[in-house]
Order: C-alpha cells, then structure tokens, then sequence
C-alpha cells in the first residue's frame, strides 16, 4: 500500500511540474510580415524555421513555428501574432510560444529566378537530419539550367533532367544519370538527386540559389560561379 501511494505521489509531482512549465504568461501582441520561405535556424540542431520581421523593426527573426499557421511558400504575409512566455522554460526549448490571431493578408511575391545560362556550385545540402554536409564533398557538384533542361556533374556522375514552369514553381521530370560507380559516393549522389527531384521554388539572394520543397523548406543551396 505504501508502494502505490509513494507511485501515485510521484505522478502527481510529475504531473504538477509538467503543468507549471507548461503555464505561460500573456506578453504582447505584435505584427509580423513572415518571409515567403523557411529557413535554417540553430537550436539542439539545424532547423527548418519561419523567417519575419516585426513592423517596428529591420532585422530578420526566426521561430520554429506559430501555433495555428501554416505557411503557404511563395506568399509574404501580415500576421497578427500572440506572443506568451513560458512562466518555467525548459532548459532545452524555447523561452516563447507563438499563437496566430489574424492573417492580415497573403500576397504572392515570389517570380521566375534568374537561374539560367549560370553554373551554379553545391554549397549546403540538408537532409532529413538537417544537418549541413561536408564543404568539401559539396563543392564537387554543379547545377547548370538552359531554357529546356538543368543539367551538371553530381558527387559522382553527370546528370540532367527536363523541366516545365508554372506560376514560378518547377517540376522536375526524372533525373537521368551516367552509370559510373563511386563506391563513397553513391549515398550522397542518391540523397542530391532525391532532393533535387523535390525542388518547386528556386530563389535567388545576390550570387546564391537556393532551392525549396512543396512546403517551403530550404534543402539545397548554391553559389554562383563567376566566369
């Protein structure tokens, strides 16, 4: 009987500290203009994170997320947003939670890149962990993009693929490759082509490219050879 009680104890101090973390204190509201795309953010790891700027401010800022919102890539938005503090914050997560109270508006922003009759070289390549490769693999892989097709050398083979436009998304067809065998290589090639495959935007930022999935995640990133 003893047992069970110091049990039903345990839990119920568990309980307790769960919700006094969980509690939060009403801050502010505030007005947000949230970028068209995710970006890479620095926690316990590399994240997909919501980029945006505050209406009284210059500088960018990042959250993992807003409760209630989903971004649609390729819109700028004005958000209306709750801004809490946890009362007790973790000591591995973050200090503030987001709540979405209003979409202010969506507009679409984003328009055909600049992409073509460039070579572009390999700079991050994020996978399923996030986690950025090795500069030095990365630098061996080329994208070039004509008006028919992209094309380039990968981690071990040359590669192409056709591709078709519509309201600045791409869609590519199947990548072809030449069937040469990298025996260190090959997981990396494998990975580059499926995130290839996964590209919808492409946006340029002076003399980097960078390319985004169906939900706005950044997942390959390159820089402009100058000629």
């Amino acid at each position: 009987m003893k047992k069970l009680l110091s049990i039903i104890c345990l839990v119920c101090t568990m309980h307790t500290a769960y919700a006094q973390e969980s509690r939060t204190l009403h801050l502010r509201r505030e007005m947000w203009n949230v970028m068209p795309f995710k970006t890479i953010c620095y926690g316990m790891m590399p994240m997909q994170c919501i980029e945006y700027k505050k209406l009284d401010q210059k500088e960018t800022n990042t959250c993992f997320g807003i409760k209630g919102f989903t971004l649609a890539p390729g819109y700028q938005y004005l958000l209306s947003v709750q801004v809490d503090s946890f009362i007790h914050p973790p000591s591995d997560g973050p200090i503030y939670v987001y709540q979405l109270l209003k979409i202010i508006s969506k507009k679409p922003v984003v328009k055909s890149a600049n992409v073509k009759n460039k070579k572009w070289i390999l700079t991050n390549m994020w996978h399923a962990e996030r986690d950025p490769l090795d500069l030095n693999h990365l630098q061996k892989v080329s994208l070039n993009i004509n008006n028919k097709q992209l094309y380039g050398k990968s981690f071990c083979n040359n590669y192409s693929a056709s591709y078709a436009t519509k309201a600045s998304q791409w869609q590519l067809s199947s990548i072809a490759s030449t069937k040469m065998y990298c025996e260190q290589e090959m997981e990396l090639e494998q990975r580059y082509f499926k995130l290839l495959q996964s590209v919808v935007f492409m946006a340029t930022e002076k003399s980097s490219l960078k390319l985004y999935n169906q939900e706005g995640d950044l997942i390959l990133e390159y820089l402009e050879q100058k000629k």
